[in-house]
């Protein structure tokens, strides 16, 4: 937009008279814009918080397996067979 028409912009209406619609829909658009930019920052972080929970889930729960899996290594009496589950299968 060139500096006159820039200038002129605020000096063809007074405060009261009713906006135009080039004046509406261009406030509309800078609006909507604010609005993707917005929901799109969002959703990145939504998603960078959803990959954290599950890496923090997948380290929790390996580390609770190996935990169960080391004490029932120690505690077994030969006397019952093992126990299968929880077992990683390949």
């Amino acid at each position: 937009m060139p500096a006159s028409d820039a200038s002129n912009f605020f000096k063809q209406r007074s405060r009261r008279s009713p906006r135009t619609y080039e004046e509406y829909y261009a406030e509309q658009r800078v609006k909507m814009a604010a609005n993707e930019r917005r929901r799109e920052h969002l959703e990145e972080q939504n998603n960078e918080y959803e990959n954290y929970l599950e890496e923090e889930r997948d380290e929790q729960y390996e580390r609770t397996r190996e935990k169960n899996e080391q004490w029932r290594e120690f505690h077994y009496d030969g006397q019952y067979p093992r126990y299968p589950y929880h077992r990683q299968y390949v």
